[in-house]
């Protein structure tokens, strides 16, 4: 992570589809994190905010998984909690 960045808590992923993350996020004010860097529990880089879309109170959030995590990668973080940089 960068030097000052403050980790901002995004949802918990629901589904893997086609090498992105679909997250029901928690309410967070997501106008601003469209191409966020998202991260997983363990502070691992994942990929981007590709995609807000759903009822403005609490969105599913799109995410665009980076290309060096493979399929079964991306399924272990099912259910897992991710957050923004």
């Amino acid at each position: 992570m960068r030097r000052k960045d403050k980790v901002k808590g995004l949802g918990t992923v629901l589904h893997i589809v086609d090498h992105k993350l679909i997250v029901k996020s928690d309410g967070l004010n997501v106008k601003k994190v469209i191409n966020s860097v998202v991260i997983s529990e363990d502070k691992r880089q994942i990929g981007r905010v590709y995609d807000v879309f759903g009822s403005v109170n609490r969105p599913y959030v799109s995410i665009k998984a980076f290309g060096n995590i493979n399929k079964e990668g991306l399924e272990k973080l099912a259910n897992k909690r991710m957050s923004i940089l």
